[in-house]
């Protein structure tokens, strides 16, 4: 006769409860440990003071690299444009007393041997790291294919940035801005490639010799906020803002008075209406004789970042 089989229930089911999951208890999350400060890297710090007021309108975003094209003009301390330069600027100085020369000239103590200045054949670009080789590279094929030509200045003019944040005074090409338009038409396809802003469509090729602050307007502050590009010739604060690209286009002057803003640095409405005149009158005409206002254009420039490459131009005439 065979046994029933006697069911056993299991000591651990008997035990075991199951508990609800709103029940359970909530493991808490550990918290990361701080990171080293050794290891960060400090954001950029802007400060006008040490700048002479100049602002930077675009944001520093690591990896990328403020790049502009120019034309490097150098001039020596026996050149007539050298001179005329400097007479030029204490004339206008007289008008704008707080008008601030541009390629160094400013502090130095004793006359420096040499003056550079900057004809700008770009707005202020900017490049990713990867891009830089290529861009120096189409550059230099630019460079091996146009010859060197003469070209010359013509008058003064004033400009103003687009953010309107600061007047610019500059001299004009007469002579050359054929030949300098032909150097953007081989820039295009390479600007068009990398997305960047071409030159203006109906450019005035020129040098900036010198800058003075504008006055706080509710218009520029939007301005200088939303810009996507850095005041007009190369500021040397954001490329290290280059003379540079510092100028845009000219807007016509009226008369003005000087003034001071309550952060201390001299800003003024616009230039007075008789400074280019009275600086033309004075010194157009010699300006415009090829022994004084004549140079050859036989370099081209780039600056990416803080490095600047130079490529002599070496095509056939």
């Amino acid at each position: 006769m065979k046994r029933r089989l006697v069911e056993y229930t299991s000591s651990e089911e008997e035990e075991e409860k199951e508990t609800p999951a709103d029940e359970q208890p909530r493991q808490r999350k550990r918290k990361l440990p701080t990171l080293s400060t050794s290891l960060t890297v400090p954001a950029p710090v802007d400060d006008p003071a040490l700048h002479q007021g100049r602002v930077r309108t675009v944001p520093h975003v690591e990896g990328q690299y403020a790049t502009y094209i120019y034309v490097p003009l150098v001039l020596h301390h026996k050149d007539a444009l050298y001179t005329l330069v400097e007479d030029a600027l204490s004339l206008a100085k007289t008008q704008v007393p707080f008008l601030h020369a541009i390629g160094g000239q400013e502090h130095a103590q004793v006359k420096p041997a040499r003056w550079e200045l900057h004809i700008s054949l770009s707005h202020p670009l900017f490049l990713r790291a990867h891009q830089r080789d290529g861009f120096k590279r189409a550059v230099r094929e630019m460079a091996s294919s146009i010859a060197p030509f003469d070209a010359s200045f013509i008058t003064f003019s004033e400009l103003t940035n687009d953010e309107r944040t600061r007047n610019f005074l500059a001299l004009e090409v007469g002579a050359g801005h054929g030949e300098l338009c032909r150097c953007l038409d081989f820039l295009g396809p390479t600007l068009r490639q990398l997305r960047q802003k071409e030159f203006y469509v109906d450019p005035k090729f020129h040098t900036s010799i010198a800058w003075a602050l504008m006055e706080r307007t509710p218009s520029s502050s939007n301005l200088a906020a939303a810009s996507l590009s850095v005041t007009g010739e190369l500021d040397e604060t954001a490329l290290p803002e280059c003379s540079a690209p510092e100028e845009q286009q000219a807007r016509s002057a009226s008369p003005s008075v000087i003034g001071q803003s309550s952060d201390n640095f001299h800003r003024i409405p616009h230039f007075p209406h008789t400074l280019v005149p009275s600086l033309n009158e004075a010194y157009a005409a010699k300006l415009s004789q090829a022994r004084t206002g004549g140079f050859v254009v036989d370099r081209i420039s780039v600056k990416i970042g803080k490095d600047v490459f130079t490529w002599s131009l070496s095509g056939m005439k």
